[in-house]
């Protein structure tokens, strides 16, 4: 590890949901993640007019959560808000879409970044099946002790 390298710690948890009350308001924990990702869905989630709040914060810099609150209304009078989880797998579905269309763009105007994206993947499916390999080997040593 160099000097300008830091290593950040890992999140506790990947997912957490927090707040007590109606469900149509609720904070969202993601953890490994950052402004990237806070900003983006922000921006999705308050493009739904069924969003009367979306807002981000990420509470420390050496902490790897951000925390995302949504909070819903009632489009009809005498209707139900919707729960701030369903509106958020919305937007992250949405986000989703928005970013394969945009990979989907530039791939076709630059064919090199696709043949890149390719075989990045290809290493990285050989990594992990190393990685799972080598975690069964462990496995049948410790087993054989």
């Amino acid at each position: 590890m160099s000097v300008n390298e830091v290593r950040e710690p890992k999140a506790k948890e990947a997912f957490v949901v927090r707040g007590t009350g109606p469900p149509n308001s609720r904070t969202f924990c993601l953890g490994d993640e950052d402004h990237t990702i806070g900003n983006a869905l922000r921006h999705v989630l308050i493009q739904n007019e069924r969003i009367s709040f979306a807002g981000y914060s990420v509470p420390h810099p050496s902490e790897p959560v951000v925390q995302i609150r949504v909070q819903t209304l009632a489009l009809n009078k005498g209707e139900e808000p919707a729960p701030a989880m369903e509106l958020l797998k919305e937007s992250c579905q949405t986000l989703h879409d928005q970013c394969d269309f945009v990979l989907e763009k530039l791939e076709s105007l630059l064919p090199d970044v696709r043949t890149d994206r390719l075989e990045n993947e290809r290493r990285v499916l050989e990594f992990v099946a190393e990685a799972e390999d080598m975690e069964e080997a462990d496995e049948e040593d410790a087993m054989e002790e």
